[in-house]
């Protein structure tokens, strides 16, 4: 069945759960006030399962970016409802479970407080108010909350002339999901000048899917500034396979328009090539870039780590930009003498939690061996920003948007280690 479909069944069941709810948990508030309690309700599921079944009908058939947004925003709002409603349903059942069970064995409960009736499900309500509050915040706030994360990579190949270089990376821009604010993007941009950067490179995903959607982006991103300039790589939005084209050719026109808007920002495009960074005239650092690797039918996978290599093979420190970060784990890690991989995809699923130096999101729970943040397997490291933008539901809270400065460092053997 289509999942879009199981969301319409999921929301009236979610509803008629819920009135069922607070009519056990709060009985003389919702018989005063049942009959509006309900048609509020009704035209609240209605709604809300029209909206869906709108979407299923225009999946993939919006060429208005600006439209598309809408549509995201809905789906925010939706997901910011009904998922704590889902979570209070599921309180609900168990709590309605608890009490059958304290009636029928009563005597091997005794020791059960007889107040705890129903506590669950007043604390899922509370806490689905919460919840609503939350991510209604993570819609409106959290994703304009920019964070500059500093990362500090100690490397014992690192040649000397590098020590304390400094890599500002961004990632998943997914600008047509902000109505060509500008006004966002230039707040981004001088942060990152702030950082006085040695080097910017950007992971991917410039795009929703169209072109159209880099406009206001040239003017702004082009002010970005680094010593030793700015490169990107393409991410699974960034070929527009999320529409449905009349033919090729518009695909291919939008493509390689995307690729052009990419350049007049400024960046160079890595599509399977790399780079020589020297830094006085003598250490070299080999920077390298694939198209993507994706895991998924509709993501392209393009990725050629060999042809890319070619001209850099003989320089010792290399360091690789992969929109996908599975490509690290299949290609790379183990397989190759690259020392860093710089990537993002994910956007930490823009809902978790951090926990010292470690990120715990929705990432796992949807497959994702990595979700944010830094991973190293023997001498080889990952580093997964969590991004710009945002995709599908509109919100961040717990994963910031982010702006990743990672500065390189040589690490100094102790006598004993050497």
């Amino acid at each position: 069945m289509d999942p879009l479909i199981i969301t319409v069944f999921g929301i009236i069941i979610a509803d008629i759960i819920t009135v069922w709810g607070l009519k056990r948990t709060f009985p003389q508030f919702v018989s005063r006030h049942l009959r509006g309690i309900r048609i509020a309700f009704i035209l609240q599921a209605t709604v809300s399962a029209v909206m869906v079944l709108v979407s299923i009908f225009f999946q993939n058939k919006i060429s208005d970016y600006r439209l598309i947004v809408w549509f995201y925003y809905f789906w925010g709002i939706l997901g910011a409802i009904y998922m704590p409603k889902s979570f209070y349903s599921f309180l609900l059942i168990l709590d309605w479970l608890l009490s059958k069970i304290s009636k029928l064995y009563r005597r091997q409960l005794d020791k059960f407080p007889r107040g705890s009736r129903r506590i669950l499900a007043k604390f899922g309500f509370c806490t689905s108010i919460a919840l609503i509050g939350l991510m209604m915040w993570s819609i409106f706030f959290g994703r304009n909350s920019y964070k500059v994360d500093h990362v500090d990579l100690f490397v014992d190949d690192l040649p000397n002339a590098f020590h304390g270089y400094k890599i500002v990376q961004i990632s998943d821009i997914h600008a047509g999901s902000f109505f060509a604010s500008s006004e966002r993007y230039k707040k981004a941009v001088d942060l990152i000048n702030q950082q006085e950067p040695n080097l910017i490179v950007c992971t991917g995903d410039m795009v929703n899917n169209f072109a159209e959607e880099t406009i206001p982006l040239i003017p702004i991103f082009s002010q970005m500034e680094a010593q030793d300039g700015k490169y990107a790589v393409l991410g699974n939005h960034d070929y527009g396979g999320y529409f449905d084209w009349d033919n090729p050719a518009d695909s291919l026109a939008n493509f390689e328009a995307i690729q052009d808007a990419i350049k007049q920002m400024g960046f160079v495009l890595l599509n399977n090539r790399s780079v020589i960074i020297s830094r006085y005239n003598s250490d070299r650092m080999a920077l390298i870039g694939v198209e993507n690797w994706g895991i998924k039918k509709r993501h392209p996978r393009l990725a050629n780590l060999e042809e890319a290599m070619k001209p850099v093979n003989n320089i010792p420190f290399k360091v690789l930009l992969s929109h996908n970060p599975y490509f690290w784990l299949q290609e790379v890690a183990g397989k190759t003498d690259i020392t860093l991989t710089l990537s993002g995809h994910t956007h930490g699923m823009q809902m978790g939690l951090k926990l010292g130096k470690k990120y715990f999101s929705l990432a796992s729970l949807l497959g994702y061996t990595y979700g944010a943040g830094l991973y190293q397997t023997n001498k080889q490291y990952l580093y997964i920003n969590r991004g710009l933008g945002v995709i599908g539901f509109p919100g961040r809270f717990g994963m910031s948007p982010e702006i990743s400065v990672i500065t390189l460092w040589k690490e100094i053997k102790s006598p004993e280690q050497q």
